[in-house]
């Protein structure tokens, strides 16, 4: 990893997304790291989300997941998540990455299937 190409920080995002079950946050998760969308997910675990539904507050336990990928697999990925989702209009937020170690941003680059 020492002699690694230097990468931008632009180059990489990392994806939030929301689960009504831990057992579908995994199924995806396995999904897009075998398909090399991902190199990584970190899955949060229960959280309470608020939110509004067809004009009506509601509340509900999901699963928060944590995707670690390029920048250039953005759109497959959100695709992919949506084939895969349980949900009518899943969350799929990503986040631009301001600061990150370099050999793990190496890792990231080495993990995933970069698309031409």
């Amino acid at each position: 990893m020492r002699n690694a190409k230097r990468i931008k920080l632009s180059d990489f995002i990392i994806i939030y997304s929301t689960f009504s079950e831990k057992q579908k946050a995994k199924e995806c998760v396995k999904a897009l790291i075998d398909e090399g969308l991902c190199a990584c997910a970190n899955i949060l675990g229960e959280i309470e989300s608020i939110y509004k539904w067809n004009n009506k507050i509601e509340e509900s336990k999901e699963i928060a997941v944590i995707f670690k990928t390029v920048s250039k697999n953005y759109e497959l990925v959100e695709n992919r998540l949506k084939q895969l989702h349980d949900y009518e209009t899943p969350c799929i937020i990503a986040f631009n990455i301001s600061k990150g170690s370099q050999e793990f941003l190496n890792w990231i680059t080495s993990n995933t299937t970069i698309p031409l």
